[in-house]
């Protein structure tokens, strides 16, 4: 099986009238090796744009396989009749929205009613590899399905987070005991999540942005798309600019907690989908890997020459900042005047 099976997998490219993300390319087979340009090439990624294309190429024989599978498992369980995916809602089954499905137009979004025209499934990494006696997690039968797949995706993400952890680590010359790894250590319980996600069809006289502006909550994401659609908006800059999907590439961005553990030295990057200009939405499917710290994990920047020095009223742990996220991002919980928790920190919500 190739990475070119399945008919709806091949790489759409962008219009080349609207304006593209010029984003650094990071190899994470150069990361492996210790490669020191590569190391630059990842932290100044990390401290302007918050966004990157990391190539996964020459990792593992079976990983673009692994990848192909689990955009099939994506397909299938949106094929799930609604009334199957509901009997797992994530609100009822996961404080920290760990598991479980969220129905299209719960969240704050762009839609009519400022709704969001999205679907996820949160599948825990917890259960998946069964840390802490958790692999009876609750779920459909489709997700033992692809067990294997969700398994190998996972082993994958540990390898590039420890990776990318260290060597992030190393160049902002932390000390031994408190790097970045230490708080994300993979086989240790997280709220950790593959997020499975499907973009409703949107007719072309029914224009808006399927998300909100927003910043990921976590530390690291790892998306995989294979449709236009994602538009980032750089810190110090006010054009939106759409992100194009590459082949063999999982584009990887910085969310809050990253930036909440450096001060703001690296930068999470506001992100939203929607429409491309004069078209109508299709369906998108997309899946991804959310990398968060540890539970009890100090929201607060750590020791190095480096990290500026920021006096913080209040320190949040990783779950209180979890919790706060979704207070905003619910369009039932949300309450005026946090945009500044739905955008990190002290950026405005743009138009």
């Amino acid at each position: 099986m190739t990475s070119k099976t399945y008919e709806w997998q091949a790489v759409r490219s962008l219009p080349q009238e609207l304006p593209v993300a010029q984003l650094r390319t990071v190899h994470l087979s150069k990361l492996l090796d210790g490669d020191a340009a590569e190391s630059r090439n990842l932290l100044n990624a990390c401290k302007t744009d918050g966004f990157f294309y990391l190539d996964i190429q020459n990792i593992d024989d079976n990983l673009l396989q692994v990848v192909d599978a689990m955009f099939q498992f994506d397909r299938e369980l949106y094929d799930l009749p609604d009334e199957e995916k509901m009997a797992y809602d994530v609100d009822k089954l996961s404080e920290l929205k760990l598991n479980g499905y969220k129905p299209v137009g719960r969240n704050f979004g762009g839609l009519a009613g400022q709704k969001d025209g999205f679907e996820t499934y949160a599948i825990p990494k917890d259960g998946i590899m069964d840390l802490n006696g958790q692999g009876s997690f609750v779920r459909p039968p489709v997700v033992d399905k692809y067990m294997n797949t969700l398994k190998s995706f996972v082993r994958f993400v540990n390898t590039a987070t420890t990776t990318i952890m260290e060597t992030i680590s190393v160049s902002l010359e932390l000390p031994e005991g408190v790097g970045l790894l230490d708080y994300h250590r993979p086989n240790v319980p997280s709220p950790d999540i593959i997020r499975l996600l499907k973009y409703h069809a949107q007719d072309i006289r029914e224009r808006g942005a399927l998300h909100t502006p927003h910043t990921d909550l976590g530390s690291l994401t790892f998306l995989f798309t294979r449709q236009p659609g994602l538009q980032i908006l750089a810190p110090n800059s006010n054009e939106w600019t759409w992100v194009e999907p590459r082949e063999d590439c999982a584009i990887v961005n910085l969310g809050d907690m990253m930036a909440l553990l450096t001060n703001d030295y690296l930068r999470s990057c506001l992100h939203r989908v929607a429409p491309l200009p004069g078209q109508a939405m299709p369906n998108r499917y997309s899946f991804a890997y959310l990398v968060r710290a540890e539970n009890r994990t100090p929201m607060t920047g750590l020791n190095s020459p480096l990290i500026p020095v920021k006096e913080q009223e209040e320190v949040l742990t990783s779950d209180d900042w979890i919790k706060k996220k979704f207070g905003v991002l619910r369009l039932d919980s949300r309450k005026k005047g946090q945009d500044w928790v739905l955008t990190g920190q002290d950026k405005v919500l743009p138009v």
